[in-house]
């Protein structure tokens, strides 16, 4: 694992734990690299912030969760420590009887309470958390504001908040593989699992891989393996789409699935990424 992996891992592993990331949704990307270092770069579709598992789901109410007691107190099945039980301790010893119709009431009404207190601050902390890396907060309000805030940085065709976390974009760059470059560049944002990385190499090659569009359990899995499951459970990936490079370079490795075929700029490799895929993809073009 390469130094760059090994710093997103140890970046991304609390944020993974108790915020979200941005990743791809439905998309189409296509790089063209020419042998005078000139790329192009489009993403159209979705741009996604990706939430780590809703661990604050409980299991819908049951009137059999309520347990009464013949000593006149109640709790709830397997939660004898609920803090919205009464206040009478339950007494082990003492034989369970049919519930009443308020007993039922009142034990549903704390459970209910419970879950959506657990729920607001669980809400809270990954609002807090995105933030403190840069992403827009979880309302609607913050999202239609850093839309308009990405839409005034180049390369932004147009940028709409679509809800529930999607904003559709219109994304083309042309510039030169003269240096290292990263795509989505966020303003204020700390940590960005690419979708696109372009690296030169010394001897004149450039290294592309695009470690969020992976599909499965994600870039961070994929990228790292074990490491990223001994960080716990990320939000898994929602990308769908093909990532296509075009090139009259030598293509020198890749790992798509189909190889390289010839196309208008001379040959090209594609991805097609979904639910099924796990690998990232990456190719190493010799341009001169």
């Amino acid at each position: 694992m390469n130094h760059w992996a090994k710093r997103i891992i140890a970046a991304a592993a609390t944020l993974l734990l108790t915020g979200c990331l941005w990743g791809p949704g439905k998309f189409t990307s296509d790089l063209t690299l020419k042998k005078d270092g000139s790329f192009i770069l489009d993403y159209k579709g979705e741009i996604v912030l990706l939430m780590p598992p809703d661990e604050t789901k409980v299991e819908p109410w049951k009137d059999a969760m309520a347990v009464c007691h013949t000593d006149g107190s109640t709790e709830l099945a397997d939660a004898p420590s609920d803090p919205f039980a009464d206040d009478n301790e339950a007494n082990e010893d003492a034989d369970d009887r049919p519930c009443t119709a308020g007993e039922i009431a009142k034990l549903r009404s704390g459970y209910e309470a419970s879950a959506a207190q657990r729920a607001a601050a669980k809400r809270k902390d990954n609002e807090e958390m995105a933030k403190v890396f840069g992403l827009p907060g979880l309302d609607d309000a913050s999202n239609r504001a850093f839309a308009a805030k990405l839409a005034k940085y180049a390369g932004w065709r147009s940028v709409t908040y679509r809800g529930k976390g999607v904003y559709d974009v219109d994304y083309h760059f042309e510039g030169r593989a003269t240096q290292d470059f990263l795509f989505p560049a966020l303003p204020d944002n700390d940590l960005v699992i690419p979708f696109v990385a372009i690296r030169r190499r010394a001897d004149g090659s450039v290294l592309v891989t695009a470690p969020a569009m992976t599909g499965g359990s994600g870039p961070l899995a994929s990228r790292a393996g074990s490491a990223a499951a001994s960080a716990g459970k990320g939000p898994e990936s929602r990308a769908e789409g093909r990532f296509t490079i075009s090139t009259d370079g030598e293509i020198l490795t890749n790992n798509s699935e189909d190889g390289a075929t010839p196309s208008p700029v001379g040959r090209a490799v594609h991805w097609d990424v979904g639910t099924a895929s796990s690998k990232i993809p990456e190719a190493l073009i010799r341009l001169n």
